[in-house]
């Protein structure tokens, strides 16, 4: 028998997307490569691109769903 589970918020999966990149970071610190202040920030700007994408998707399709 299946359980139904409420979908998260997009707002508390963008903050565990972050949340892997800290842990990414944090990582790659102790490695032999880690990643300099601008790669942090670029790898941080896609996440957040990647979510208002979606929310812009999500905006613009509402109609269709409540349909």
């Amino acid at each position: 028998m299946a359980t139904v589970i409420e979908p998260r918020p997009l707002a508390d999966l963008e903050q565990d997307a972050l949340a892997r990149i800290e842990a990414e970071m944090a990582r790659r610190a102790r490695g032999l490569k880690p990643w300099t202040p601008t790669e942090y920030v670029t790898e941080i700007e896609k996440v957040h691109v990647r979510y208002n994408h979606r929310r812009q998707w999500l905006r613009t399709h509402e109609q269709e769903t409540t349909a």
